[in-house]
């Protein structure tokens, strides 16, 4: 373990900068590209903070950066054009903690995709570490205890209170002295090739994902059981709770969760009493009564149908093949001491065998790896 390091006490004086004006935000680029230059340090870091979890558009609302020491938060709801900083993240190796969200955000707000990235979450994984969110890997590496209070908070109010602030500096404070102490155990292990990687894959798969909304979002999980009585219900009631956090400016799960949802379209679909919950208001209970009066009245014609597969089924012969493939997988992983998933997860797997012709969705270190068991498990089940 590292040298316990404790968290700097709270006090007036602050170690980052918050930035709100373009101008602002230029000369801390300047002086901190000049200052990464001077002492030789060629990494950089960066976090984000949204709204998602208390308003219906998910906006980014906090860019934290870390610069050879040197801290700041930059506010993209006053700064419109953060280029400047993209530009900068661009000419050095940039590191994230959990990187998927945020490279999802940056992608969608400024249509960016950085040039490296280094995930600290990625390189706890491929090291063993069952614990890899960040205020364990700070606790458990470091002995640093942060908390992790403004978690859930609302990140548009301005201005932010002390304790957020705090809060948002910490997720790259330490975050090269987490990666330093991960960095040196891959090396150890010899995986330092698997988490560049694994880096390489997660940027890659998070610009491949279309930015496009979908044609039927309303098909949410769990939604492919339903038949076209029940599958009628679940779009009324999703584009009903469309409707009123739109207008509300409130995350949909706080109006119905997509669970609830699904509940009541099977309750529907099975010709059982359905009730709005309890606590509604007066409004949307009504509302509610008269979206089951319109679907029963629009009738069947006009009721969506269940999508059809596209893949066809598995043989039993290739789920036998799956199963001993994730049993051989979760063995080498064991020897590894790392997660059996990391190996390749059982959908991952499920596409190895089903599609043994086309471009393995494997990553090289993982066909490396499981090579060994891959084939003949092939093997039976083309002779099968």
């Amino acid at each position: 373990m590292s040298e316990a390091i404790t968290a700097p006490p709270t006090s007036s004086v602050r170690d980052f900068e918050f930035i709100s004006t373009s101008e602002h935000l230029e000369r801390w680029i300047a002086d901190s590209d000049a200052h990464l230059q001077a002492i030789g340090e060629t990494r950089v870091c960066l976090d984000t903070e949204a709204d998602s979890l208390h308003h219906y558009h998910e906006k980014l609302c906090l860019l934290q950066v870390a610069c050879g020491g040197r801290f700041a938060l930059v506010d993209p709801l006053a700064i419109a054009d953060v280029s400047g900083l993209l530009a900068l993240m661009d000419r050095y190796e940039l590191w994230f903690h959990g990187a998927d969200y945020d490279l999802t955000m940056l992608r969608r707000t400024y249509n960016w995709e950085p040039r490296l990235i280094r995930d600290t979450q990625i390189a706890a994984r491929l090291t063993g570490s069952r614990q890899f969110g960040l205020a364990a890997l700070l606790q458990n590496v470091l002995s640093v205890t942060v908390s992790k209070a403004s978690q859930k908070a609302d990140w548009s109010r301005r201005p932010l209170p002390d304790h957020m602030l705090s809060y948002a500096v910490d997720d790259v404070r330490y975050l090269l002295k987490i990666a330093d102490h991960f960095l040196a155990i891959l090396r150890e292990k010899g995986r330092l090739s698997w988490f560049e990687e694994s880096c390489r894959t997660l940027q890659s798969d998070v610009a491949a994902r279309s930015k496009a909304p979908r044609d039927d979002p309303w098909r949410v999980q769990g939604s492919g059981r339903l038949h076209s009585k029940g599958l009628a219900i679940l779009k009324g009631m999703w584009e009903w709770r469309e409707g009123i956090s739109q207008e509300r400016d409130m995350p949909c799960y706080r109006v119905m969760s997509n669970k609830q949802m699904v509940a009541y379209a099977e309750t529907f679909e099975a010709g059982l009493v359905m009730e709005p919950p309890g606590g509604w208001r007066p409004r949307w209970k009504k509302e509610f009564h008269d979206l089951i009066a319109t679907v029963f009245r629009d009738g069947q014609a006009a009721w969506p149908q269940r999508q059809k597969k596209i893949k066809g089924r598995m043989t039993d012969a290739q789920r036998d093949a799956v199963d001993r493939l994730c049993a051989q997988r979760d063995q080498i992983a064991v020897g590894l001491e790392i997660e059996g998933s990391l190996l390749g997860s059982r959908s991952t797997l499920e596409q190895v065998v089903s599609e043994p012709t086309a471009e393995s969705p494997l990553m090289n270190w993982q066909m490396q790896l499981l090579a060994v068991v891959i084939d003949p498990v092939l093997s039976v089940v083309e002779i099968a």
